[in-house]
């Protein structure tokens, strides 16, 4: 007794284990996506169609394998598929391997050529404007700064051109930064200039001696400054000067000639995803129908509420292991200046998926060859099963198929040939579908699953576009308010329908009541919108179409500019330092890698940063999260009644099949269009597209009314078809029996007959007859 005690709960915590594992990437799946799309340059709806690659796999599968395994031993297909999965996850992390990004091999000559400096500057008497006029020292100096003093020097008035320039300009005195060429002697230059333009003298001899020096300097350290101009060139951010920007378009275009693209390693990505679509199929279509075998009727609510929430608590570690693999680079070492707070950070996607499916292979394993023990238990004196043994015992087999040809066995005892054994494998779903219960309850769920997946995949990015949220703190915040609302509202749903116990039309319209609730608080978020920093910057570009080149940014070459949101003093926003006219970086912390962009001329006060950004969005993120875990504890408690009422609405021989076919109808008609059509939805918000290699990549700025009308509105209707299903359930679900106990008047040796009968059939089934039966032809 002992014995079969410890098999049972052995199996029990090594299949809620993988069970807890398998969703684990599910989530982490979700967190991967924003920067699998930034790293391959991919807008959301390619994302969203290899997101589906394990519905695409899944579907013409499970059919099969819930049949199959459901009539062998179910340990070992579940070990099987959970081997499937660990090496489907190590798979979607070799890209990162497979396909490394090589060093460009630039070709530099046009930028060594502007560096380099014509002997006649080195001149005694080389003009000033030729001077000025040297590239390093062009991008450096403002333009109005060059003009004011070419016109002051020429013995002109400045005020009909830079009246602003009449009492000089603020010089900031900085010292050698990461991004700069001789600094300090540049300060010492501005000082000069300042001195000029705010003087009554028009000696310029001391600035033609510095102007000369600096370009002294750069004939004799010609690669250190090419160095220099290199690292700030591959910087995340970009600020104004000509010869760094020319190097970062460079650097694209070589990116854009290489003879491979992204296709390689986004195929090995999507054939990891298939496998893992396979691998899918066995645990909840074999592993919900094993435990119904094992525990009473009674009890079945609290175990499936428990293995629920188990499984639910995957997502809540998938989102918390992509938080934390979202605080690396994808690559190392990580770009200065470039933080995970940054919208063009790209997380280590790629550690995640190895973890997870290290830690799944040893308890997969362990399913796979998990003993079947005996079948046969040893009676009491009186010719009966001891109850306490009977509930011990563990069946990895189905206790339930012991009639006429469920193992592919004639009534005769004779081998069925393939085209009577397909007869019944039809004759098996005929009779599931003919149920209006399960039909209504499938389609609700697949309606549930439409609405909510794609809603969940592309939700880190409405958080972190619409209320500036940082992806690593998305996550944190989606385990914490969503996934745990879920778990905690299943546990709930679970304990109410054991307590009450709810069967029937109560739990039906538990179901009903539930959904309701849930849309009609998803929809509610519809209204909560605030404005953030990326949100204005894509407001103030509407005026411009888009275009944020003025008058001021004009000679700095921002074209090839990515995303940075800084601010000034005043909070006006910049959709980068480049665009805010910068010419000079400072480092103030080399452990946070704070920045300061100074000598900005669109700026006021000339200095931007983002500490400067403030947006109003705080109030509205805790109200948003608010209604995410009421919202997602509603959906939550329907979950274990909803499931009861689509496990107990066929015969007890064909719940395999059921799950099957609604694990079928739920990825071909709900997962695998889901990502789809809500990538559809949020690209038809976009403001402003990033251009790669002469072709749309992924989306930087969205339009926030219509993002968050459109994703609400979307998961509202699709949720309020569910409920119409629900109801429609409620009407049909009279009399149905989910808590009460099957007919437990046969005698227990006679159970003990029919399991033993069930193993001797197996036994005697020629090997070929299995190999046929498990080797689905097309």
């Amino acid at each position: 007794m002992a014995l079969a005690f410890d098999r049972l709960t052995l199996f029990l915590a090594l299949f809620a284990l993988v069970y807890f594992l398998e969703a684990i990437g599910g989530s982490y799946l979700v967190s991967a996506v924003q920067n699998i799309e930034r790293q391959f340059q991919i807008p959301s709806k390619l994302s969203g169609f290899i997101v589906s690659g394990s519905d695409l796999s899944y579907v013409p599968t499970v059919i099969f394998i819930s049949y199959f395994g459901g009539r062998g031993n179910r340990a070992k297909w579940i070990g099987a598929g959970c081997v499937v999965i660990a090496l489907a996850h190590i798979m979607t992390a070799s890209p990162n391997f497979l396909f490394p990004v090589n060093p460009p091999e630039l070709n530099l000559t046009n930028i060594e050529a502007q560096l380099t400096p014509d002997d006649s500057l080195l001149q005694e008497d080389a003009p000033l404007e030729a001077l000025l006029g040297f590239q390093p020292i062009k991008d450096r100096i403002p333009t109005k700064i060059r003009e004011a003093l070419i016109t002051k020097l020429s013995g002109h008035s400045l005020a009909p051109r830079t009246p602003e320039l009449l009492n000089g300009f603020e010089v900031r005195n900085h010292t050698e930064s990461l991004y700069a060429i001789d600094e300090p002697l540049i300060s010492t230059i501005m000082t000069e200039a300042n001195s000029i333009l705010v003087g009554d003298e028009s000696d310029d001899s001391e600035l033609r001696r510095h102007l000369r020096q600096y370009v002294q300097n750069r004939a004799n350290r010609h690669d250190k400054d090419l160095k220099i101009i290199r690292r700030a060139a591959i910087a995340p951010f970009a600020f104004c000067g000509q010869l760094v920007n020319e190097v970062r378009e460079s650097v694209k275009q070589l990116k854009c000639n290489r003879n491979h693209g992204n296709f390689a390693p986004l195929a090995v990505i999507f054939i990891a995803l298939l496998a893992l679509g396979v691998g899918r199929t066995m645990p909840w279509s074999l592993g919900v129908p094993l435990i119904d075998d094992n525990v009473k009727r009674k009890s079945m609510p609290v175990y499936f509420a428990g293995i629920s929430f188990i499984r639910i608590l995957g997502p809540i570690a998938g989102f918390l292991i992509g938080s934390f693999c979202n605080m690396f680079y994808y690559t190392s070492p990580t770009p200065p200046g470039l933080t995970s707070k940054d919208p063009t950070w790209i997380g280590a996607w790629w550690l995640g998926f190895l973890m997870i499916g290290s830690c799944t292979i040893i308890p997969s394993c362990a399913l796979f060859f998990f003993p079947a023990g005996k079948t046969k238990i040893a009676p009491s004196e009186n010719g009966n099963v001891d109850a306490t043994k009977k509930r011990q015992s563990l069946r990895l087999f189905d206790k339930h198929m012991d009639k006429g040809n469920a193992y592919g066995v004639n009534d005769d005892g004779s081998a069925q040939t393939i085209k009577e054994k397909f007869f019944t494998f039809l004759q098996s779903y005929k009779q599931v579908l003919s149920s209006k219960i399960y039909c209504g309850s499938a389609a609700g769920r697949v309606c549930d699953i439409l609405a909510f997946r794609g809603y969940l995949v592309f939700l880190p990015k409405y958080l972190e576009n619409h209320y500036g949220l940082p992806q690593y703190r998305v996550q944190i915040y989606m385990a914490m308010f969503g996934v745990f609302g879920f778990a905690l509202g299943t546990i709930t749903g679970g304990l109410i329908v054991r307590k009450l116990k709810l069967s029937g039309r109560r739990a039906a319209m538990m179901v009903l009541i539930v959904s309701v609730i849930n849309a009609a608080l998803y929809f509610s978020k519809g209204f909560l919108g605030c404005h953030s920093i990326v949100n204005g910057i894509g407001r103030d570009g509407i005026a411009t179409n888009f275009n944020y080149t003025n008058a001021c940014n004009a000679g700095c070459g921002c074209e090839s500019s990515k995303l940075f949101p800084v601010c000034d003093s005043t909070g006006a926003a910049f959709y980068s330092p480049c665009h805010a006219g910068c010419r000079h970086v400072a480092v103030n912390d080399l452990t946070t890698y704070e920045l300061e962009f100074a000598d900005c001329e669109c700026a006021t006060g000339g200095i931007v940063k983002k500490e400067f950004c403030q947006d109003n969005c705080k109030y509205m993120t805790y109200v948003f999260f608010a209604t995410v875990i009421s919202g997602s504890f509603a959906g939550g408690m329907g979950v274990v009644p909803g499931m009861l009422i689509l496990l107990r609405s066929v015969p007890p021989t064909l719940r395999s099949i059921s799950l099957g076919l609604q694990g079928f109808m739920v990825s071909l008609c709900g997962t695998l269009p889901s990502t789809i059509l809500w990538g559809v939805v949020v690209d038809s918000a976009c403001l402003v597209w990033e251009k790669s290699c002469g072709r749309i990549g992924a989306c930087t700025i969205y339009d926030p009314e219509k993002l968050r009308f459109r994703m609400h509105t979307t998961y509202a209707l699709i949720r309020i078809i569910s409920c119409l299903t629900d109801l429609y359930v409620w009407y049909h679900a009279e009399g149905l029996n989910i808590l009460d106990e099957e007919d437990e008047d046969k005698p227990q040796s006679e159970v003990e007959k029919t399991e033993k009968a069930t193993a001797d059939a197996i036994e005697h089934i020629p090997m070929v007859t299995i190999d046929q039966k498990t080797s689905p032809r097309p």
